[in-house]
């Protein structure tokens, strides 16, 4: 663990870097500084964002990993552009996969027509008199805070349609993820929602990653949280705040790529990957917030595979492709119930 924080320090820049902390991802270490984080399924390995390295030493980084795993298929989900050109010319392949949500601090604010509804769920936060604050549980533990925390994951997890999302998202932790901070709002001196960020050591940045609700929260409790905890970071000369990113969801088809055609087809399929992930709900919500988007991609190695597709599914959710349609079935089950109620 100390080996990954030092090199987060030093080479940490991609929004999701800390997430390589977890401890069921694998890591491929070099004779250079540094690692890659990955998940190993169907002789695959699926790597998370880019590779915690020099940009200098990136050429041999991936030469060497090609190396280490001759028979495997290779994926980068979620890797920025800048890697991008260094894959393709050792002969990665790969399309633009979705947009990654980023909010400009000094650029950011709630007024104009177009942030109407953020203010309006603040200013009902206020007149109902809910309150924000960090929970800065490394100074002074609480074990009620965090049973209230851990309850509010479990009720919003219960309502999903899909198993709790893992690999490119984080989970609440309280002792291996030292350095992440958790804001929580209060209403009648009860948690109702809480919010997680990460720091992305690299660039003097944070990722937004859980956003939790309790079922019966008040209204106005997530936008109160994310507005009020922008204001914090922004005193502590914060630069932005990466928001995360809308997989399958595309404004428009990215030409750049070497494989227009494979991407043409992700693009028209785009309902249907909503069974597995729904970006579009997601999109919208982030687009009330954000003032920039980067693209990000996904890159592979010989080719795009029905390996690939499955070991991204499992990655991403415990149990893949059955779990997945597991929790498709019940959570349909019980609407069809509740209607029938």
């Amino acid at each position: 663990m100390s080996y990954r924080l030092s090199s987060l320090h030093k080479y940490g820049y991609n929004p999701l870097s800390y997430l390589t902390l977890a401890d069921d991802l694998s890591i491929f270490k070099g004779e250079w500084d540094g690692y890659i984080a990955y998940k190993e399924h169907l002789n695959t390995i699926i790597i998370l964002g880019d590779p915690i390295v020099s940009n200098g030493k990136l050429p041999n980084v991936i030469n060497d990993l090609k190396n280490n795993f001759r028979k495997y298929h290779i994926c980068f989900f979620f890797c920025k552009k800048n890697i991008v050109e260094t894959l393709r010319r050792e002969r990665f392949r790969g399309f633009c996969f979705g947009q990654d949500a980023i909010v400009d601090l000094n650029k950011f604010s709630i007024s104009g027509k177009k942030k109407w509804s953020i203010r309006s769920s603040i200013n009902y936060a206020k007149k109902h008199n809910m309150m924000i604050e960090e929970y800065k549980y490394n100074l002074k533990k609480s074990g009620t805070i965090e049973k209230q925390i851990l309850d509010i994951s479990k009720q919003w997890c219960s309502t999903k349609n899909v198993p709790e999302l893992t690999f490119a998202f984080g989970k609440v932790d309280f002792e291996n993820y030292r350095d992440a901070r958790y804001f929580i709002c209060k209403h009648d001196d009860k948690i109702v929602g809480f919010i997680t960020y990460y720091p992305i050591y690299g660039i003097n940045s944070y990722y937004l990653d859980l956003t939790r609700r309790a079922i019966n929260s008040p209204r106005g409790t997530m936008d109160y949280l994310i507005v009020k905890s922008f204001e914090t970071l922004q005193k502590e000369n914060i630069d932005k705040i990466y928001i995360g990113g809308t997989p399958l969801y595309f404004h428009k088809l990215d030409k750049t790529g070497n494989l227009r055609m494979t991407e043409t087809i992700f693009y028209i399929l785009k309902p249907v990957f909503e069974f597995f992930y729904p970006s579009k709900s997601e999109f919208f919500f982030k687009k009330k917030y954000a003032t920039d988007w980067e693209p990000l991609y996904l890159v592979y190695y010989p080719r795009f595979s029905v390996r690939i597709f499955l070991s991204l599914v499992n990655a991403i959710y415990e149990g893949g492709i059955a779990s997945l349609c597991f929790y498709k079935i019940k959570h349909n089950f019980h609407k069809i119930f509740k209607i029938n109620d």
